[in-house]
């Protein structure tokens, strides 16, 4: 969960990458996922260095599948989703029809926005496959602020900085950032892919939570969302 397991991310930044740009829809996310890496390499010994890797988290829904006898989804649905009343909050799925889904859009080089290219997020659920809406994500926000979904020293655990064996500097947690703001200290989390670019920020010394979401891939929600919080902590 804090990207030290050595696990790659994509192979390449590219659209055209088969990975990135994937388009096929699986009816086993976990599995799909798992066929994309599992013959690969480790980029680190585990434990040694800072990865970023999107498939990690495929390996950690895995492992939930694993530990609970649960689809992943169906696991999420009952313990996060609907304790923290994240009714808006679903697996994506581009063949079904989902209410009220936005568009997702891009900005080229000279400016125009124009539709961005098209994904099927199946393979990686855990990792990039979720649809929300910012006001499930402010519920979200609020459930865990109230330690509805898990304990407070868990939450405390997810939230303390892990020391790569390497000595290499790391601010991730288990599945959080960690940051400060004006001396105060943050958790949160940014996310991007084709069409959309989000950034999700809690404060719980001040109690207050930010939620920007972005339906235009490359955008900067994070500078948003700070600039938010310094008005709330005033």
């Amino acid at each position: 969960m804090g990207h030290l397991g050595g696990i790659r991310h994509y192979k390449s930044e590219s659209a055209d990458d088969p990975e990135v740009g994937n388009t096929k829809h699986f009816d086993n996310p976990i599995q799909a996922g798992l066929d994309f890496f599992k013959d690969d390499p480790l980029v680190a010994a585990p434990g040694s260095h800072f990865n970023y890797s999107t498939q990690g988290y495929t390996l950690v829904g895995c492992v939930m599948e694993g530990a609970s006898g649960a689809k992943y989804t169906d696991y999420m649905r009952q313990n996060v989703l609907q304790p923290a009343g994240m009714e808006q909050t679903r697996a994506d799925d581009r063949i079904a029809i989902v209410p009220y889904r936005t568009r997702f859009y891009q900005k080229i080089e000279s400016g125009t926005v124009e539709n961005a290219g098209f994904l099927d997020s199946s393979y990686k659920i855990p990792g990039g496959g979720w649809l929300s809406s910012a006001e499930d994500m402010a519920h979200f926000e609020v459930a865990v602020l109230n330690d509805k979904l898990i304990k407070r020293t868990t939450r405390d655990l997810m939230w303390t900085p892990l020391k790569p064996s390497d000595g290499s500097d790391d601010n991730y947690g288990l599945g959080w950032g960690t940051l400060t703001i004006d001396g105060v200290r943050a958790f949160g989390h940014s996310g991007g892919q084709q069409g959309t670019s989000t950034y999700f920020l809690v404060v719980p010394d001040k109690r207050a939570g930010v939620v920007v979401l972005t339906n235009m891939e490359d955008a900067d929600p994070k500078t948003l969302a700070l600039e938010v919080m310094k008005i709330l902590q005033k």
